[in-house]
Parts: C-alpha cells; sequence; structure tokens
C-alpha cells in the first residue's frame, strides 16, 4: 500500500496562534534529534492516533494540554488527506474527525469536525485493497475476523518500549487481542493467501453448510420411502379385507412398490362414488334422544353425590373436633370451681382465707375471675349442645347420599339398556369410521411416498454441490498453502540474516528463522539447539534483530502483488541501548567514534541501504537522542529538526507556551 507522511501538524487551543507543522520527505530516512522530553517519542503516538488508533498514547502533560487537535497530511497512490483527530482531554480517546481528499492540499489554520475515526479506517480498509471476508472461515477460531488498515500497524511502528523489547517483536504483540490477530493475519500478508483464497475459502464454507443441509434432507426423504413402501404394501392387505379392492389379485412376490401404488390409488375415488353412510348413535332419533338424556342424568347425580360426600366428610371431621372442644372446656371448667367457694368466704367475712388479707371493699381479681368462670360456662353450655345438632345433620346427609346412590344405580341400569340395544349399529358404525380413517391414511400414504420419491431435483443439487465442493478443496489445497507459506517465510528469513549480518549482530551466523506463530524470531545453532530472541543477550542484538525483522518483511511485501502494509515505517530512540548520557559531537572524538557510536551508525547505514534496494519509494521516520555523528556521510538521510537548546521550537513551539 503506498501511504507516505508528509506532515505531522498540531493544532493549538488558543485560536490565533498558527499549527505547529512538521514536514516529511516520502523516500528518505527523516531524522529528528533532539534532547529528553522534547516531544520525540510524542511523533510515533500522534501518526499511531491520527491514522485511527483505537486508544490516544499521546503522553498527558503539556502536549495535550496545548493542543486542540492532532493531524497528518498524508500521501496515497493518488491523492492526498489530511486528517485530525481531536484532543481527547480526560477520556482515552474520541471519535471525532476532520479529514478532506484532494491534491496539492493545503493545511487549514483551524479544523472543526466533518466526520468520524470510522470513516476514515474505511477509507484507508479501501485504499490497502483488503478484503471484505474473514481471515478465517472456521468460526471456532477467535479472532479470524475480517482485516483492516489498523491490523497493519504491527508492521510499521517500533515504538521505544518494543524496539529494544527481547519479549515483543511486533508493535501491539504485547496484548492478547492484537498478538492472536496478527498471528491469523501473518498468512495474508507473507501472501500466502490472497483476496481470491478468502473469498473460496468463504464460498467454500457456505457451500458446506447447504450441502450438508440438503444431504441429511435427501436421506430423510429417502428414508421415509423406504418406510412408506412397508406401509403401502400392508394398506393393500388391509384394503382387501375391508371389500374396498373386491376386483384387485392377491400379490405375489413378483409385485414391487409400483404395482402397489397402482392398484391402491382407485381406493379413494371408490369411497367418493359409493357414498357409504355413517350410522348414527342408536336406531332412532328418539333413543338417541333419550341416551343422551339418561347420560346427563347420570352425570348430574354424579356430581351430586360427590357435593354429598364432601359436606358429610367434613361434618364428620367438625362433630371430632367440638368433641375434643368440649373435653377440654370440661376441664378447664372445673378448675374455676374455687372461684364460687373464695367468693363466699369474703362475702361473709371480708377476710381471705388463705392469706387473711381484710378486703372491705371487695377485689377486683376475684371479680375477674368471676366473669371469666361464667363466660367459660356458658360456652361449655354452648358446646355441650353442638353434638346433638351435628348427629342430626349428619343423619340427614347419610339419608340424601343412600338416595342418591339409588337414583344414579337405577339410572345406570337404563343406559345399559340402551346401550345394549344399539351394539349391531354401533359395531357397523365403527367398522363405517375405520373405513374412511383407513382411506384417509390411503390417501395420505400415497401422497407422502411420492414426495419422498420426487427427490430427483433435490438429488441433482446435492450433486452439483458436491463437485463444486471438491474443486474448491483442491483449489484450498491446505498443504500448498503451508508450501507458498513456508517459502515466504524462507525468503524473509534469509533477508533477516543479511540485514544482521550488514548490522554485525551476534548470532548472525546462525539459522534465524521468523516464527509467527511465537511472533519472534529463533536461531539455529549448528548443534540443533533452538533458541528464542529473548533468549539471545546484549540490547545491541535485540534492536538489531528488531529493524533488520521489519526491513526484511518490507522487502518481501514489495514483492506482492497487493500488499496491503503501508510503505511507512516509524522508528522511536534505535539508539537507547548504545548512551545513557548526552551524545558527544563530530568534534568531540578526535581519536575516532565509539564502538557504540559505530553501531548506532551501522543502523542508519543498513536504513539507507534499504531504501537503495528497493525499486519504490519507502518512508523512514526517525526520532533519536543521538546526534549527526551518528549518521554522518550517509545517503538519503533527511534531517528534520535538531531539538537541541538553542536551535530552535521543540514539539511544541514557544509560542504556545506564552501563557501556560
Amino acid at each position: 500500500m503506498k501511504l507516505a507522511i508528509l506532515k505531522i501538524v498540531l493544532w493549538p487551543k488558543q485560536a490565533q496562534l498558527p499549527p505547529r507543522v512538521i514536514p516529511f520527505l516520502a523516500d528518505k530516512i527523516n531524522v529528528i534529534t533532539g534532547e529528553s522530553a522534547t516531544g520525540k517519542s510524542s511523533l510515533t503516538a500522534i501518526i499511531d492516533y491520527c491514522l485511527g488508533s483505537g486508544k490516544c498514547a499521546i503522553p498527558v502533560g503539556l502536549i495535550r494540554d496545548v493542543s486542540e487537535w492532532f493531524g497528518l497530511q498524508i500521501k496515497l497512490a493518488n491523492t492526498e488527506l489530511i486528517v485530525a483527530r481531536r484532543n481527547p482531554g480526560d477520556q482515552q480517546t474520541t471519535t471525532d474527525l476532520y479529514w478532506i481528499e484532494g491534491v496539492n492540499l493545503q493545511v487549514p489554520n483551524r479544523v472543526e469536525k466533518n466526520g468520524r475515526v470510522e470513516d476514515l479506517k474505511s477509507r484507508l480498509d479501501q485504499a490497502a485493497q483488503l478484503p471484505h471476508l474473514e481471515l478465517s472461515a472456521d468460526d471456532s477460531i477467535g479472532y479470524g475476523g475480517r482485516p483492516s488498515f489498523r491490523d497493519m500497524a504491527a508492521f510499521n511502528f517500533q515504538p521505544q518500549h518494543i524496539v529494544a523489547n527481547p519479549y515483543t517483536l511486533f508493535f501491539k504483540a504485547d496484548t492478547t487481542e492484537h498478538r492472536e490477530k496478527l498471528r491469523a493475519m501473518f498468512p495474508l500478508v507473507l501472501g500466502a493467501v490472497d483476496s481470491s483464497t478468502l473469498e473460496k475459502q468463504r464460498e467454500f464454507k457456505d457451500l458446506a453448510k447447504e450441502h450438508d443441509k440438503l444431504r441429511r434432507e435427501l436421506d430423510a426423504r429417502l428414508d421415509a420411502a423406504k418406510a412408506w413402501e412397508a406401509e403401502v404394501e400392508s394398506y393393500y392387505l388391509q384394503a382387501k379385507a375391508l371389500g374396498l379392492l373386491p376386483n384387485s389379485p392377491n400379490p405375489d412376490a413378483s409385485w414391487k412398490l409400483d404395482r402397489y401404488v397402482l392398484e391402491l390409488r382407485p381406493v379413494p375415488e371408490y369411497i367418493k362414488r359409493h357414498d357409504i353412510p355413517e350410522i348414527k348413535e342408536g336406531t332412532s332419533e328418539e333413543a338417541v334422544a333419550q341416551l343422551t338424556q339418561i347420560l346427563g342424568e347420570e352425570d348430574r347425580l354424579a356430581r351430586q353425590i360427590g357435593s354429598v360426600r364432601q359436606r358429610l366428610s367434613k361434618l364428620d371431621q367438625l362433630a371430632a373436633s367440638v368433641g375434643e372442644y368440649g373435653v377440654t372446656l370440661s376441664d378447664q371448667k372445673d378448675r374455676m370451681l374455687g372461684v364460687g367457694w373464695l367468693e363466699r368466704k369474703l362475702q361473709a367475712a371480708h377476710t381471705c382465707p388463705v392469706c387473711s388479707a381484710v378486703h372491705e371493699g371487695g377485689n377486683e381479681h376475684l371479680g375477674e375471675l368471676q366473669r371469666l368462670a361464667h363466660e367459660l360456662s356458658v360456652l361449655s353450655n354452648s358446646v355441650a349442645q353442638a353434638p346433638a345438632k351435628l348427629d342430626q345433620e349428619l343423619a340427614e346427609l347419610r339419608t340424601e347420599l343412600r338416595s342418591l346412590e339409588q337414583d344414579i344405580s337405577k339410572t345406570r341400569k337404563k343406559r345399559q339398556f340402551l346401550e345394549s340395544q344399539s351394539q349391531e349399529m354401533s359395531a357397523q358404525r365403527q367398522r363405517v369410521r375405520q373405513i374412511y380413517l383407513f382411506v384417509g391414511r390411503v390417501e395420505q400414504a400415497l401422497e407422502n411416498l411420492s414426495a419422498s420419491r420426487n427427490v430427483g431435483d433435490l438429488k441433482e443439487r446435492v450433486d452439483q454441490l458436491f463437485r463444486r465442493i471438491q474443486d474448491l478443496r483442491n483449489e484450498l489445497d491446505p498443504r500448498a498453502q503451508r508450501e507458498r507459506e513456508r517459502a515466504a517465510i524462507e525468503s524473509v528469513s534469509s533477508r533477516i540474516h543479511d540485514h544482521a549480518r550488514d548490522l554485525q549482530l551476534e548470532h548472525a551466523a546462525e539459522n534465524v528463522r521468523l516464527n509467527i506463530r511465537e511472533l519472534t524470531l529463533q536461531f539455529t545453532t549448528l548443534s540443533g539447539r533452538t533458541d528464542f530472541l529473548w533468549e539471545v543477550g546484549s540490547g545491541q542484538n535485540w534492536v538489531g534483530y528488531h529493524i533488520s525483522c521489519l526491513l526484511a518483511l518490507h522487502e518481501h511485501f514489495f514483492g506482492l502483488p497487493n500488499s496491503p502494509v503501508p510503505r511507512f515505517l516509524v522508528i522511536d530512540q534505535p539508539s537507547q541501548v548504545y548512551f545513557p548520557e548526552a551524545w558527544p559531537t563530530l568534534n568531540e572524538t578526535p581519536g575516532g567514534k565509539s564502538a557504540d557510536i559505530e553501531g548506532v551508525h551501522r543502523i542508519f547505514s543498513a536504513l539507507s541501504k534499504f531504501l537503495e534496494s528497493l525499486p519504490e519509494p519507502f518512508q523512514i521516520i526517525v526520532s533519536e537522542h543521538a546526534g549527526a555523528i551518528t549518521w554522518q556521510g550517509l545517503r538519503n538521510v533527511n534531517v528534520v529538526a535538531n531539538w537541541r537548546e538553542g536551535q530552535g521550537d521543540y514539539l511544541i513551539p514557544a509560542s504556545w507556551l506564552k501563557d501556560v
């Protein structure tokens, strides 16, 4: 994908100030050098954010305090874009977007929202010619969804925390989501699969589902046809037994299914022609009405018996409860007998016979006891009268129940008599009903048999799907895809070896290989032992192999017909593993360059050599703490800015800081 960063643009919150514009060349190593805390590392985050990142990694602090919008001017194959995203402020991100597209665009002084980030992503997906299909047709494979332009960022950025990281080789591959998506996407970016392959994979999946569905339907209909064959033969014998086929011969072993069907087809029409009437219940309308009346009377008596039985059961329970309650009241009444004796003693002498206390005006507690004793006596007398009333009602209910039982017994005898009189007619009625039901089953069986045997079109569709699936299976030969993938990895690995040798890295003589499953590099020694990048010591080796791998991959991408990976690479602080102190100038090393300076110089030399080896322009942006001593004498280097004291503005111009 042809894409280059022409400008990084910052729009200030102060409307009267002009935007900050940092220009780049599309075919050079664009270097921004400077001291710490000048904004160099923020450039990577700004580019990533403006290209549609889901989160804003621009550092919180001065740059966010004074900037309202962050933007890029991008050059595509035949057009340009200016895109800007609003400062998210206290949020992690925002979808507010400004963008315009055209030729020879000019950076506006102010921007306002006119779109969404999703609009930009769709436009860049289109420019990258990414397929609209999932990476994997297998729904059980996670992160196998449609590839996007954002997924390609793994090959475009080497921020400071990645470029020398022994455990993470690719941008954002330190998170599970991006790591799994990158694994699924590697066959596509390596060219082992393309849009045509993904389309065939999707077609294969869809046709396989349809084939399985129709195959099951065909099998079910064929199985149903076999089942109906036995049914039809049985129906023929039943039809003869019912007299519906008087002129049909007896079947023999030579009869096939079609012969049975041919003989049975006239049966429904035979019944329609002869119009056999259904016999009504009973012998006459009067008998039918009488029997219906008897059945209704029997139902009514049964309901009454049930109601009386329920009332009788409840009265029995009530009588038992009343008896138990009466016994309890009698016991309590006996306990209150002493109240009368105590009352008489107090009335005569006003002196308590128990405690000898004198009660001239009476005793209120004694009065309460007297009232309770009186109420208990009245209640006890009432309960004593209840059993007699209950016994009378129970007797009446038992008499009523016996009467109802006698009535229902008579009614049932009448019903049995009437039914016995119509047994012959009932048998005839059942036979006629049996015939009608049988004929209905025969008619349905013949229809089902016809439907289950009419599978020609369905079978032809199943055969067509099978042939197309076989063709797709041959075209999607997984062995051929694995071979293409292996060849691509071998090509990339060979280029990694060449760059590692130019950078004079350790283990360059060993068999270094890209491992797309582990997303790292592996080294095979002459003894056969395999080591991974994190097992290879020295920060110099880590940063060197990171750069070697990314350069090798982009060389491979150039050789593909339509690679979706943008043609730019942003590297932040590749010299970080060499110098912890301030970088010397050219005049401070009269005795020659140090080994560390030579190491960083080899990095810039490898980048320059890489650009010269490509058939078309490629852009590299490097933010560096190192000075010009590390790229002295190299071609293809464009020093964009030197953010050191006394060398002009840093990322944030001094004019923006006057009122801060």
